[in-house]
């Protein structure tokens, strides 16, 4: 059953520019690599956290806005970038990241009498009721902000930070790894433990270490399509009818290890039946089901692979920006009615981490990326793309600014028609939590199916 709110009222209190505690007294200026570049087309990312304090942390509005806002100030004098935005003068070929003293997040802090638990809740709803969370990031032809910030008040029931972060400045990843520092700094008012970044781009730069940079140069004019447009050609957001809705769908240890137990039935040699693989072959069969794709459709699946911990001069896992590229494995839509469709499916991924894990050992990244955009080519038209984005390894849940950890982390920018998120079950139990929305007609069926298949 669909949950509906009839049309819940928001009071913006205040909006405010929240400025680094400390910044050096000169510009602080990022190049952008290859894997930045990647996402110049992508929507910025929108997420929120929902907290429930209990009545022991309850604090007045005021009190934990002040904390929270001082935190936030901390934690930004460590992610510089974060406070700028990204640039495009006349006077540059390229945009690059800067910040200048001075620079600001915008905070919009908001009160509503929507209904938290209803807006928290893993229950399916009109997609686009908690859009209202997440702030907006403008843009213009010369200048687009790195990152804006919400907070929302719910009366006797909860808070909401939504965070909008302009993709080509920073991934999930780093998001989260800022995210994480802030509600450190606020829960233990201690500066000094937290994650930090690394802003170490040589790696990435650099055409002697690995060329990545040559390929920056060679596909800067096919990801921009119009350099005229400059930064106005970045992508929106996404806006969802009122006929999509949206839910969250967990697949616990037990639930994985069924699934696990069920493709080595069938196929015992796949080597990497991790719990991203099982979860993303699960779910995209269960997505292709619902859409009654017709067979000789050419279908993709879509990854993102995190290059940090694969390689070792990036900088490590807190390498700040975009250390992701996309991986694809191509199918026929006849595959996914096979009887054994998932068990299929999970072993052509499992191949495609293969291949990823043997041109790390062989220092091939930059041909690898380059096959893979000729690959994409030569397969084209693709009739069907379906993205994960997100990872159960963020640890989102992890999260806890004083007031205890979320009780729910929902992704907005889910594009219905073929996109999904990954995260750990909120419950600690090992499981994967899976957000998605389709229009209701779709996430019908998905719903049959997917609690179907765990049964």
């Amino acid at each position: 059953m669909i949950m509906e709110q009839q049309n819940p009222s928001m009071e913006v209190l205040e909006v405010c520019k929240i400025s680094p505690s400390q910044s050096p007294p000169s510009d602080f200026c990022l190049p952008l690599t290859l894997f930045d570049l990647m996402f110049f087309l992508s929507p910025p990312t929108e997420r929120i956290l929902f907290y429930s304090p209990s009545n022991h942390h309850l604090l007045p509005f005021d009190s934990f806005l002040q904390i929270l806002k001082h935190s936030l100030s901390l934690t930004l004098s460590h992610f510089l970038p974060l406070a700028g935005n990204l640039v495009w003068p006349n006077h540059s070929p390229h945009p690059f990241i800067l910040y200048k003293p001075g620079d600001s997040v915008s905070l919009t802090v908001a009160k509503t009498d929507a209904d938290f638990n209803h807006l928290s809740s893993n229950q399916l709803k009109i997609a686009n009721q908690s859009h209202f969370l997440v702030p907006y990031l403008p843009k213009s032809q010369s200048m687009a902000p790195a990152m804006s910030l919400q907070i929302t008040l719910f009366p006797n029931s909860g808070f909401s930070i939504g965070i909008t972060t302009n993709h080509v400045v920073a991934d999930g990843r780093t998001s989260t790894l800022f995210l994480k520092s802030w509600a450190s700094i606020s829960k233990t008012n201690n500066n000094n433990h937290r994650p930090t970044p690394v802003f170490d781009r040589t790696a990435a730069t650099n055409d002697p270490i690995n060329g990545l940079q040559s390929l920056y140069n060679k596909y800067f004019e096919t990801f921009i399509s119009n350099p005229k447009s400059r930064l106005t050609s970045l992508t929106s957001k996404v806006v969802l009818s009122d006929d999509v809705v949206s839910g969250t769908f967990e697949l616990k240890r037990a639930d994985l290890d069924n699934l696990r137990r069920k493709v080595n039935e069938v196929s015992s040699s796949i080597r990497h039946l991790t719990t991203f693989v099982l979860t993303f072959a699960y779910v995209s069969t269960c997505l292709v089901k619902s859409q009654r794709i017709e067979g000789g459709s050419k279908i993709a699946l879509s990854f993102l692979v995190d290059w940090r911990p694969r390689v070792e001069t990036l900088g490590g896992v807190n390498y700040f920006g975009n250390g992701v590229s996309g991986y694809a494995v191509i199918f026929e839509g006849r595959e996914f009615e096979e009887e054994n469709a998932m068990a299929t499916v999970a072993k052509k991924i499992s191949e495609g981490i293969t291949e990823i894990t043997e041109v790390v050992n062989e220092k091939r990244l930059v041909e690898m990326l380059e096959e893979n955009a000729m690959r994409w080519r030569n397969e084209m038209p693709i009739d069907k793309t379906i993205v994960v984005g997100g990872s159960p390894r963020f640890g989102v849940y992890e999260i806890d600014f004083g007031w205890g950890s979320c009780k729910k982390v929902e992704m907005v920018s889910i594009n219905p028609s073929g996109s999904f998120s990954m995260a750990e079950s909120r419950n600690g139990n090992g499981g994967v939590e899976v957000g998605i929305a389709l229009p209701e007609n779709v996430m019908n069926v998905f719903s049959s199916l997917f609690f179907d298949g765990v049964k």
